[in-house]
């Protein structure tokens, strides 16, 4: 569903958001009058296809996926996104297997969008907390479709922003052979990059080792131990496995060099999307897509006990974002059904409530941070196709773990 501004037309936003709860209301905790109005006046928008855009650049569009938040040493937030002109921004030259091209075309994809380096990872910076952000400036642009979504703050300051690289392929059982030199002929593939100033300037990519040989992806955010230990989860296909499957890769020299720790497989449903959260000690949690599949880990990682899901295949989950708040409550931002919601897992995620609506009108695809305060600002896009906005709202999880309170962003 494409974003609107609903200062421009109350009417339909009205009209809009109350077809938008009768519809979820049967799956998910309807908004009250009342929040609803606190919804309106909260929610901000980050960036957007008609707010805060960056300047031109061949293949700008009007494209964004919402990324991760972190905390710099100044007290500055830094917020890193994607820009281009789709959901995936293939670069220029592409080769979109035929049967699929013609379907996407009938889609709406604008499959002969100029954009010779497709998307770009992007940043924005505020000063106050969120409550306003910088034009949008290019962190990289790699000769493919790049996408950052994880920032982390390493023990030693360094910066590290994680990225998925998209190559210009898609629809094949394997590279075609003009495209198999591109990141190992593999259809998508991760990197990291290292910044020891504060973010002025960026590292060269550094690739970790995939056990996939079709793709790599995620969307989650890397999570760091008290040890110093980085942890980043990704998800693969390769030829020895029928569907997709988590792997967990570690960094013990602040994001240098990077090994595989687990890998995390399920026999008869996949591991999509999969995000990581430290709940205290070794132990660790993971969710994800489709069910909201939660898996266990009591030695940092290395292996895993799969636990009930907390979702349904048939409402399909998407893009888990977790959060752990200091009674080890867990937080589980998403896609649910198509819009962004919350679950919420009391006793270390061991107790889970049904999803809970925070925005009936967006789709989701969450990033964010837990502020030092103990609220959460969260960050998502109000669409899956362009044009978008990426908006940001702030939570405050009540005392009884079984909702929230929407806060002012930067107050």
């Amino acid at each position: 569903m494409n974003d609107f501004n609903p200062t421009q037309n109350p009417m339909r936003y009205s009209l809009c958001l109350v077809l938008s709860l009768i519809i979820l209301s049967a799956v998910s905790s309807p908004l009250s009058s009342a929040e609803k109005l606190t919804l309106k006046k909260a929610r901000i928008t980050v960036t957007g296809h008609d707010v805060n855009r960056p300047r031109p650049y061949p293949g700008r569009g009007k494209f964004s996926w919402a990324g991760n938040v972190i905390r710099l040493a100044n007290g500055n937030l830094m917020f890193v996104h994607t820009a281009g002109y789709y959901h995936v921004s293939f670069a220029e030259p592409r080769d979109i297997e035929p049967s699929l091209r013609k379907k996407w075309l009938a889609e709406g994809w604008p499959l002969d969008f100029k954009a010779p380096t497709g998307g770009r990872t992007m940043r924005v910076i505020s000063p106050d907390n969120g409550r306003t952000w910088s034009q949008p400036k290019t962190i990289i642009d790699l000769p493919l479709d790049d996408g950052g979504y994880g920032l982390l703050r390493a023990k030693d300051e360094t910066l590290l922003c994680f990225i998925n690289i998209q190559a210009s392929w898609y629809g094949y059982r394997k590279a075609p052979a003009k495209f198999r030199k591109d990141i190992l002929g593999m259809n998508s593939h991760q990197c990291v990059i290292r910044s020891t100033d504060g973010g002025k300037t960026w590292s060269k990519p550094i690739y970790p080792d995939s056990p996939g040989d079709f793709y790599q992806r995620s969307h989650a955010q890397p999570i760091i131990l008290p040890s110093g230990t980085i942890l980043w989860v990704t998800y693969c296909i390769d030829s020895k496995w029928k569907g997709e499957f988590g792997v967990v890769h570690r960094s013990n020299d602040h994001g240098k060099t990077w090994r595989v720790r687990s890998t995390v497989k399920r026999k008869n449903i996949i591991v999509d999307e999969p995000a990581i959260a430290h709940i205290g000690e070794q132990e660790l949690i993971m969710i994800c897509r489709p069910d909201g599949g939660r898996f266990r880990s009591s030695d940092e990682g290395r292996t895993w006990v799969e636990e009930k899901a907390i979702g349904k295949v048939a409402d399909r989950l998407k893009a888990p974002r977790l959060f752990v708040l200091k009674d080890r409550t867990v937080v589980c931002a998403c896609t649910y059904r198509g819009r962004l919601q919350l679950l919420i897992g009391r006793r270390g995620g061991r107790e889970w409530t049904k999803p809970i609506m925070v925005d009936p009108n967006c789709y989701g695809y969450p990033g964010g941070i837990m502020l030092e305060d103990g609220t959460l600002l969260v960050t998502y896009n109000s669409s899956g196709r362009a044009p978008n906005r990426v908006h940001a709202v702030r939570l405050k999880i009540n005392d009884k773990r079984t909702g929230f309170d929407f806060l002012a962003i930067g107050k």
